[in-house]
């Protein structure tokens, strides 16, 4: 069977990464000619990015492998990273000539060498030394560019008269795409592949063409500078993409807590707060209530006839039936209550600032009018009613625990007293 052109096709990484690159390398010199335009400060800048998006890149993916987001043969990519990195600031400092061809050149090598050595089958790779990686291609690469700049001399001539750059620069040029070419066959042809593996081979693949086209140009003409701004756009696409990763990732942890919140601390039928979040949410309440000196009124809920649905038509319908009454009482309510589900068909609210009998009553009758209309689901007219107990914060009580049981209390005395109706807390009807 074919297989289909996903994102992690092969070819989105071919495209991009050596067929377009090649394109260009073929439209520039008819465009621009072989002239050439030497240019110091912009090559400085070109180069300064690059040592700053390396090391970037090198860090970051030390991140994702201690984050378990990448596996240890990535320890590779990211010593390249921060090998070319190092090596690229000398190059970038140093005036054009024999050393300034031969760290670019000697950065291309080892960069392309280590990042071929992820191709290296799972059972070479060992964790303890692979995590040392990165330091040793730092200070291996500083080492190196100290020496080139401190004994040039005793280098063979990378640069000829006009430019041309010498077999040996071609040489560690060569090698390195080489390794490069191999890193991004890896990276296509994994069986573990991913998006994120596809992006790295794509700048794999850029980095290999950059290394080449160093062989078919001299320095300052536009082959030259094509190549410098493949590198350059290769990298800037490879950070990008782990930006946009980055926050994708982002975005996912918070829905997954958003999720667990939910199943947590929200009532599974009506996805109104349970009884936990409520508890949560009324202290809450409580505390601020002291702080500013006001009080609230809590309402517990109990529906009038849902046992009689939920055992003569079913839990099927119960819940359909729970569902429509949570709507209605989401109607009857101002925005700044708290509605909360307890369980089966018993509700709590909290109404807050300054309530008094008078308001706290309108409010509960005003509920039992939202409720009280015949309801028709699946062919069924179900009348149901409402009888609710209201206590008073601080007047009744001044503890959430006692609150809530007054609340329930003053509930009980509103189905005795005919339901469908609402009672306040009266220490003297109980007593």
């Amino acid at each position: 069977m074919k297989q289909p052109y996903t994102l992690s096709h092969p070819i989105w990484a071919i495209l991009p990464g050596l067929v377009v690159p090649l394109i260009l390398a073929l439209v520039v010199p008819v465009l621009f000619g072989i002239g050439v335009w030497p240019n110091i400060p912009l090559h400085s800048t070109i180069e300064g990015a690059g040592v700053l998006l390396n090391l970037i890149l090198g860090l970051y993916l030390i991140l994702l492998i201690h984050a378990d987001k990448l596996c240890i043969r990535f320890y590779w990519a990211a010593s390249s990273f921060i090998a070319m990195a190092v090596i690229g600031a000398f190059h970038g400092s140093v005036e054009p000539g024999n050393t300034f061809v031969g760290l670019h050149s000697m950065g291309v090598l080892m960069g392309g060498l280590l990042f071929s050595f992820i191709a290296l089958p799972k059972s070479w790779l060992n964790p303890r030394w692979l995590r040392q990686l990165p330091w040793l291609s730092f200070f291996g690469a500083l080492g190196l560019s100290f020496i080139m700049l401190l004994t040039s001399h005793l280098f063979p001539n990378m640069l000829h008269d006009g430019g041309v750059f010498s077999t040996p620069a071609i040489a560690f040029n060569t090698i390195g795409a080489t390794g490069f070419f191999i890193a991004s066959l890896k990276l296509m042809m994994s069986a573990e592949s991913q998006s994120s593996h596809q992006t790295l081979a794509v700048l794999t693949l850029m980095f290999a063409v950059s290394a080449v086209l160093f062989d078919y140009s001299t320095l300052w003409d536009a082959t030259w500078w094509l190549w410098h701004f493949l590198r350059l756009a290769a990298l800037s696409f490879l950070l990008a993409y782990f930006f946009m990763w980055f926050y994708q990732q982002t975005q996912h942890i918070r829905h997954q807590a958003e999720k667990l919140e939910t199943l947590a601390f929200r009532d599974a039928l009506t996805q109104l707060p349970n009884r936990a979040l409520f508890y949560q949410q009324l202290a809450q309440e409580l505390k601020q209530a002291q702080r500013n000196q006001h009080n609230l009124a809590l309402l517990f809920i109990d529906l009038d006839r849902f046992k009689h649905v939920n055992d003569n038509l079913g839990h099927d319908i119960g819940d359909k039936l729970l569902i429509a009454v949570t709507q209605r009482l989401s109607h009857a309510l101002r925005q700044a209550d708290l509605l909360a589900r307890m369980g089966g068909d018993e509700f709590t609210v909290i109404l807050n600032g300054a309530q008094t009998r008078e308001t706290a009553g309108k409010v509960a009758q005003n509920i039992i009018d939202c409720l009280s209309p015949a309801y028709e689901i699946e062919g069924h007219t179900l009348q149901i009613g409402a009888s609710i107990g209201i206590a008073f914060y601080p007047d009744d009580a001044q503890e959430l625990g006692t609150l809530m049981r007054l609340s329930d209390t003053a509930m009980y005395l509103a189905k005795s007293s005919g339901r469908n109706t609402y009672r306040f807390y009266e220490a003297s009807l109980i007593n």
